[in-house]
């Protein structure tokens, strides 16, 4: 939905982080989207996975021949991924339920813990992902 900034400033008033976020935007128009509690947690849960295998493919860290490999992986670890008469049927990772993602997050977070990922060129990105971390499991 794209609105103005001033109008953005009236529904938002009393929400400090809200407004510091406007004034970040620039231009005179703003677009937010409306989400059900549920649409909007799988949106966060999938942003999170995938922002933390991405920092461990680009780490350089990761013992695996490809991208889609290490992601495979840590699905099957959530029980997305299913053997059937040989062939693999993958879910998508917002079908997870909490404490599956919360077991593959928590596996991937250790793995590059020991993979050594904080020392790498990714390093930074891992700390920024991991300080919203913390309201993640808050949430959830």
């Amino acid at each position: 939905m794209q609105i103005t900034k001033d109008y953005a400033r009236r529904i938002f008033q009393g929400l400090p982080a809200a407004l510091a976020k406007i004034e970040r935007i620039e231009g005179d128009q703003v677009y937010f989207e409306l989400q059900s509690p549920t649409a909007w947690k799988t949106a966060k849960q999938n942003n999170l996975f995938h922002s933390l295998l991405q920092c461990f493919w680009s780490s350089g860290c990761a013992s695996f021949g490809d991208y889609d490999s290490l992601r495979l992986y840590y699905k099957r670890v959530a029980g997305l991924v299913k053997k059937k008469d040989g062939m693999l049927f993958e879910s998508s990772w917002s079908e997870a339920k909490k404490e599956q993602a919360r077991v593959a997050i928590d596996m991937l977070m250790r793995d590059m813990d020991m993979a050594g990922v904080i020392g790498s060129g990714q390093g930074k990105k891992y700390e920024d992902i991991l300080k919203g971390i913390k309201q993640f499991y808050q949430e959830f």
